[in-house]
């Protein structure tokens, strides 16, 4: 505990090429590129070796791993890297400098292991074909793969706890693109005898045990050349050049970054430093770009998979478009609403009118004095001002076609009249995200306040904003792009009052497993991932909330998230009660649920967009006085 009180240190400096900053400009294209490439790469990799079955095994069902490992390698350093080019100060917190380094230390002794695994299978592949079947089973290269991953998981831990316990209690510039675990230690008062020690263990494990496996390369080549003919010869090599060029790559870097010697010239020291940081930079972006490269290229099974896959997904869009122009026969959809419930459709008219009305009223008032108000020109406000934008958008998009629907008998709606619906789905894919910005703004502003006006200055929350809009967007696009390719050539009779997307596809007359698959994927992204980040928030958020002596600083410092807060648990909570509750299995029950469902979706609709104005107004003090001067302005302005 000792150790813990004297860490002053709450962040880093990462000093990278701040000394150059010329070369920021040039290096983040240079950087940029590459990071793309390798994400391309070893993403087509990890695809083919995945879908095509003549790459079922192990060879590459371990170059699929090592695809998988080089992403998620570069992703833990290189957009830090890329955002350390364009910010004038590059820091990272002391939890995230942590999570940056045990992430890339446990990749790259992960990637060791597994080098070792593949020299391994293919030393049985090329001395011992005959027992390969058997040797590298699934029951044995299944097992091989996920020590790997837990060896390098656990080593990494076990450095990261180590450095991360000393006490920072000086200097806490690191001189370096990222949190490189020998560069943090440098900054450590206190001794570092048992990091050096632990460190020096650990790479004798996981780089001299691994280089044991990689010299099987002497019985590999021994066996080679005892075959009789060039072709043998030659095909036998071809299996292995690709491993033996990555290994070589790869420990003949290290090497080369630690092996030279160190100039002992000022002058020369500091050009030396430099060219380190540069040559650690390309190695950590330059070798994961390599590796699908030099795997593919001379690989013709690789080559095949990839031209196949390609020409697989052009037959499938070719498909698709031929079904959409031959099949789809449906040019509007029927809206059945409450067509079975003719009586309810006046009472709900008024009512979702009225609701309505309240949103476009308190929302509109919201935004006028987020606007208007120089009190209200912050970072929490504007994001509201974009809350209460997107619930204007949201209801428009929707309610007066509801409500239409009350009143007229024949509830028909076009094709492209439904496909203009993806304004919905927008609407709450980035609402998502932006309850998630609402709660780093709430983060940083309770739990570093002397750091809030530099992180969350405008040239930070306007790009998040714009952010949240571009991301909802696209991911709305997507969805009804590949909903409205969907044949639809039988039953036109949408069950709800909208568009809605599941609803619609119920309707397609083709397989929908990539849709339901897409939109999986996009559920974790926009309301997963936002709810894992608000709720880790809250808890650092809540934890300094009580750490505040006084009760009356609690009350205040609850009193600015307490809004957000219940906007959030309305939102999401609504969500799972809606998706998350039992189906009935009786037809009455059924009946019944359906129609409790469509009011449910119609008032969640209708209902939150209603309520965020008035739960964030209500005990707001700001927005109150700022309403009430608007008020004042606007009477003597007519008077």
């Amino acid at each position: 505990m000792e150790t813990y009180n004297q860490s002053t240190v709450t962040e880093f400096v990462l000093l990278g090429l701040s000394a150059h900053p010329k070369l920021e400009k040039t290096f983040f294209v240079l950087i940029l590129a590459m990071y793309l490439v390798t994400l391309l790469g070893n993403a087509v990799l990890l695809l083919v070796t995945i879908f095509d079955p003549h790459l079922h095994t192990p060879m590459y069902f371990f170059l699929g791993n090592l695809s998988f490992l080089d992403i998620c390698y570069t992703t833990s350093s290189v957009p830090l890297v890329l955002d350390g080019f364009l910010t004038p100060r590059k820091t990272i917190s002391f939890s995230g400098c942590a999570i940056q380094m045990f992430l890339s230390f446990a990749m790259r002794a992960t990637e060791c292991v597994f080098l070792g695994m593949m020299a391994f299978d293919r030393y049985v592949a090329i001395c011992n074909p005959l027992r390969y079947p058997v040797v590298m089973s699934k029951a044995a290269y299944v097992p091989m793969a996920v020590s790997s991953w837990a060896a390098g998981g656990v080593n990494s831990l076990v450095q990261i706890s180590l450095a991360m316990r000393l006490p920072f209690c000086g200097d806490n510039a690191i001189n370096h693109f990222t949190c490189e675990i020998l560069a943090v230690l440098k900054l450590a008062c206190a001794d570092i005898s048992i990091n050096v020690l632990s460190m020096g263990v650990a790479n004798v494990i996981f780089l001299g045990a691994p280089v044991l496996f990689i010299s099987s390369y002497v019985f590999i080549l021994g066996t080679i050349l005892r075959i009789p003919s060039a072709e043998g010869r030659k095909k036998a090599f071809s299996t292995c050049s690709a491993h033996l060029t990555v290994v070589t790559i790869f420990y003949g870097t290290i090497l080369f970054m630690y092996g030279k010697p160190k100039s002992k010239d000022p002058l020369g020291a500091d050009k030396q430093d430099l060219a380190d940081k540069l040559m650690s930079l390309f190695y950590g972006a330059l070798t994961p770009t390599l590796n699908p490269i030099i795997y593919s290229l001379r690989n013709r099974d690789v080559k095949t998979a990839v031209r196949e896959l390609v020409n697989r997904k052009c037959l499938s869009l070719r498909h698709i478009m031929e079904n959409v122009n031959q099949n789809t026969s449906v040019s509007e959809f029927f809206l059945l609403g409450l067509s079975a419930h003719p009586k309810l459709e006046k009472t709900f008219f008024v009512l979702i009118l009225a609701m309505y009305l309240v949103t476009l009223l308190g929302n509109a008032v919201l935004i006028l004095v987020t606007i208007f108000d120089p009190h209200l020109h912050t970072p929490m406000y504007f994001f509201l001002g974009n809350l209460s934008f997107l619930d204007i958008c949201y209801t428009t998009s929707s309610v007066p076609l509801t409500l239409d629907s009350f009143l007229t008998p024949r509830k028909t709606i076009s094709f492209s009249g439904c496909a203009i619906m993806f304004l919905s789905f927008a609407m709450g894919a980035t609402e998502c995200v932006l309850l998630g910005m609402m709660a780093f703004d709430r983060y940083v502003a309770i739990c570093n306040p002397l750091r809030y006006p530099l992180v969350m200055s405008k040239a930070a929350y306007v790009p998040m904003a714009v952010s949240s809009w571009a991301a909802g967007s696209a991911a709305s696009m997507l969805q009804t792009s590949l909903a409205m390719r969907l044949p639809f050539c039988g039953d036109n009779a949408i069950n709800h009052f909208t568009c809605e997307i599941l609803a619609v596809l119920k309707l397609a007359c083709a397989d929908i497993s990539i849709n339901v698959l897409s939109m999986g994927v996009t559920n974790v992204i926009f309301l997963g991932a936002p709810v894992l980040f608000i709720s880790s928030s809250y808890v650092f958020i809540l934890g300094t909330i009580l750490r505040i002596p006084s009760a009356e600083g609690r009350k205040k410092a609850f009193s600015t998230c307490s809004a957000h807060l219940t906007v959030v648990t309305i939102f999401y909570g609504t969500i799972l009660f809606m998706y998350g509750k039992p189906k009935s299995k009786d037809l009455l029950g059924a009946d019944k649920q359906d129609l409790m469902d469509k009011l449910m979706s119609l008032f969640y609709g209708v209902l939150t967009p209603m309520l965020n104005p008035i739960i964030y107004s209500l005990r707001n003090k700001d927005v109150k006085a700022a309403v009430r001067n608007l008020v004042i302005f606007q009477k003597c302005f007519i008077l």
